[in-house]
């Protein structure tokens, strides 16, 4: 059947799960004894499937990546500090004088950054972390829709199966009931008993055929169920079969060119390329920026602290003399200074605490840097950066056009399909009628049980085709429908 195969029918369809989920309206959770719909199967696969998970975490890398280019506006502040044990011959941090002997020194700076130019730099980076937001969004949802539209096939594989299944057990019926017939004609000799085994062979043929489409069911449920990934018991995994309500004029109207055109933006696929678009664009005013200044300010706190040192809250005075020749007479005279140095008997302990607050100090600045050469990296990045805003500008083109085949091809596949499933609803409604005409002539001896069987797998082949054609339709009119207008109703 054509929608068994994914990448034939991959449509892209932004929320496909919610369409899809009213297309058979079962709502709610679903517990271990209730049936799963199809709306309920694509809500528990929105939460538990492991690539959809996989695809939100990309979403909120994203996210972390367009919350720290915000914070790129903001100054940065930053906190350093050391204690240090010094042995020998070292320089004194405060004095700037070399001192023998060990010691331990504490140092603290507090620093501050602020970029306030830089060729629009950062606000690139904000306007290209967004575009990487918005493309991760749209990239979730085109992941979404490919698994939802797996589920759905084999969610509709199941309801194929299963009423091929229905169509087995009611042949298998009919040959049953037909053996008994012709078991008492036979045993009153009224039949010959080459008929006879014809009908026993038909019997095991039909009850092989119920054994393969029960095979069969019993499958395509495994392969929902391990898609889901469900934790219940398998045995206890069923599926609600809905009614459905198949009209020729289902498709009415759905090839007009204003309807195309309004569905080929809707989709995440050409959205996810517009946004690769719109990134390759600030991408090259990314690259551009390089070659402007920057001008950024900084600022400092430092102080410090050595152990040992000592505080003197009281100075005296001492007068220095100092011998200078006279240039007048010749003479050696005495010069005298006055200078205050600590009174020893007034020193105390030089905490911590005092000396940090004694020892700070502060610096501003404003830097400037002017890119002139730096072995044309600069220019090599921006010519990166526009071819591939080039590839990404064709990559879009591209993406539209395969959106607008694919659509092309969705409705031609699915007025295919409606021709199809006329032709087999026809096809089977003859064979119903000469079945039960093959059955009448058998019953009054007209043809063998050979050629009874003939034409009872005749009428299950076409009944087999009206089934899997009736699904077949059925899936490709409803994705052509949320494909052009993002909902379903029946």
């Amino acid at each position: 059947m054509g929608y068994l195969n994914p990448n034939d029918m991959r449509l892209q369809f932004s929320h496909i799960f919610f369409s899809l989920g009213a297309l058979f309206a079962v709502s709610g959770g679903v517990s271990a004894q209730e049936s799963w719909s199809l709306g309920a199967c694509i809500e528990y696969a929105k939460e538990y499937n492991l690539d959809i998970q996989k695809g939100r975490n990309g979403l909120l890398l994203a996210e972390v990546d367009e919350q720290q280019s915000e914070l790129a506006f903001l100054p940065s502040l930053n906190l350093n500090g050391g204690y240090y044990w010094n042995f020998g011959l070292t320089i004194d941090p405060i004095t700037n004088t070399r001192q023998p002997g060990s010691r331990q020194t504490l140092g603290t700076t507090a620093s501050s950054n602020w970029v306030l130019l830089n060729g629009g730099r950062n606000l690139y980076q904000l306007q290209q972390a967004r575009m990487n937001s918005m493309a991760s969004l749209y990239q979730l949802q085109e992941l979404s829709n490919n698994v939802f539209l797996n589920i759905a096939s084999s969610y509709l594989q199941i309801l194929v199966n299963v009423q091929l299944l229905e169509v087995a057990k009611g042949q298998l019926d009919a040959s049953t009931q037909s053996l008994k017939r012709t078991e008492i004609l036979f045993e009153n000799g009224a039949l010959s008993k080459d008929n006879y085994l014809q009908s026993v062979a038909q019997v095991s043929s039909d009850q092989g055929n119920v054994t393969s489409a029960q095979n069969a069911v019993v499958l395509s449920k495994l392969m929902l169920y391990q898609m889901l990934q469900l934790e219940e018991d398998f045995e206890s995994f069923q599926i609600v079969t809905p009614e459905v309500d198949l009209t020729a004029s289902a498709m009415s109207g759905y090839h007009s060119e204003g309807l195309v055109e309004d569905a080929v933006g809707k989709q995440p696929g050409v959205k996810l390329a517009d946004a690769n678009v719109n990134r390759a664009k600030y991408g090259v005013k990314l690259a551009q920026s390089g070659r402007y200044p920057s001008l950024s300010f900084s600022a400092q706190l430092n102080s410090n602290y050595v152990q040992g040192l000592p505080y003197f809250t009281d100075y005296v005075s001492l007068t220095t003399y100092t011998l200078v020749e006279n240039p007048l007479t010749g003479s050696i005279e005495q010069v005298p200074s006055t200078i205050n140095v600590p009174d020893p008997a007034s020193a105390e302990k030089y905490t911590i605490t005092n000396q940090l607050q004694d020892n700070w100090n502060q610096f501003l600045g404003v830097g400037v840097q002017i890119p002139i050469f730096n072995a044309g990296q600069t220019h090599s990045a921006v010519q990166r950066a526009k071819i591939q805003l080039d590839n990404a500008t064709i990559d879009a083109l591209q993406t539209e056009v395969n959106v607008r085949q694919t659509m092309e091809r969705a409705y031609l596949d699915a007025k295919g399909a409606l021709a199809l499933y006329e032709a087999s609803q026809a096809s089977a409604k003859a064979s119903e009628l000469a079945l039960g005409n093959a059955q009448l002539n058998f019953d009054t001896g007209v043809i063998s049980a050979f050629d009874l069987s003939l034409s009872k797998n005749q009428y299950l082949a076409a009944k087999s085709r009206e089934i899997q054609s009736k699904f077949d339709y059925l899936f490709k009119v409803k994705v052509l429908e949320f494909y052009l207008f993002n909902q379903i109703t029946l």
